[in-house]
């Protein structure tokens, strides 16, 4: 009789530190996917995109989030910041220049899903009407990044400035095979652009750095016909892409009166997507 008591209480308390151990491995799977075990969600961006963050703020705290916003200088050195996890959240940066980050640096950061918007990258001049009037030997800036360049080289080559090599993907100065007017490229960071324009002939420059100087992002010369497909949105360590703190501030960016925040500060600059589906990758 003792026997068989003993067995039936071994067997209950197997089952209990079963049950328990399943319990608190559900527990902290669900604590790590809600965001409860973080404090606050520190989001890492440039003084532009804190403009989102300051629109998406009240409403993602009215869910339950605690926030903090970290400045940097360069979006480059946001998507450093949230490789080394200094930051949980970067925004301002489009999925493909991650991608691209992610190849360089070895990183695994990408976008939440859903999508928030997109942006233009025009040809501006401040002396020339057309790409017809830009004189012999004119200089023309660029973004120094790979994928912001290549976009770039595209907009002067469909203007008939330039002609790349064939089959070339991230086009750089070095893939131009043709320069009727012998255009001097010059290579720099995209934030300087927008100030190039007093001293260049022409500059591709973001239509948000355009509205940041105070300048129209209308008025180009040309625009790219690619950026539709380069989503701006949330982006995260890879671990960290469906955590229920990552997408609620994803979904902040569907929401009608943060986006007539984000717009009433960048009037022209940015579409936003109703759907992902709109997005070619």
């Amino acid at each position: 009789m003792k026997k068989k008591v003993f067995s039936l209480l071994l067997a209950v308390l197997l089952l209990a530190g079963m049950a328990a151990g399943c319990g608190n491995s559900g527990s902290g799977e669900s604590t790590e996917a809600e965001g409860e075990a973080k404090e606050t969600i520190v989001i890492g961006g440039t003084s532009i995109s804190q403009v989102f963050y300051d629109a998406i703020k009240s409403k993602y705290e009215e869910m339950g989030y605690t926030t903090e916003f970290k400045s940097f200088d360069s979006n480059q050195v946001v998507l450093e910041a949230c490789a080394s996890d200094e930051v949980d959240i970067a925004i301002g940066q489009h999925k493909k220049f991650v991608k691209s980050f992610d190849e360089s640096n070895g990183a695994d950061l990408d976008m939440v899903k859903p999508y928030g918007m997109y942006t233009g990258i025009g040809l501006y001049s401040e002396k020339y009407d057309s790409t017809e009037e830009f004189p012999e030997g004119s200089q023309i800036a660029v973004m120094n990044d790979a994928m912001n360049e290549d976009i770039a080289l595209r907009i002067l080559e469909d203007e008939g400035l330039i002609k790349l090599a064939d089959g070339t993907e991230l086009a750089t100065v070095a893939d131009i095979v043709e320069n009727p007017k012998n255009l001097e490229i010059i290579e720099m960071d995209q934030a300087q652009t927008v100030t190039s324009l007093e001293d260049m002939a022409g500059a591709c420059v973001f239509f948000t750095h355009m509205s940041a100087a105070d300048k129209d992002p209308a008025s180009y010369i040309a625009r790219d016909k690619v950026m539709i497909n380069y989503p701006m949105g949330v982006i995260v360590r890879e671990a960290d892409l469906e955590a229920d703190w990552a997408v609620a501030f994803a979904e902040c960016f569907r929401d009608e009166a943060v986006q007539a925040e984000i717009s009433e500060t960048f009037p022209g600059v940015f579409e936003f997507y109703t759907s992902d589906d709109q997005v070619e990758e």
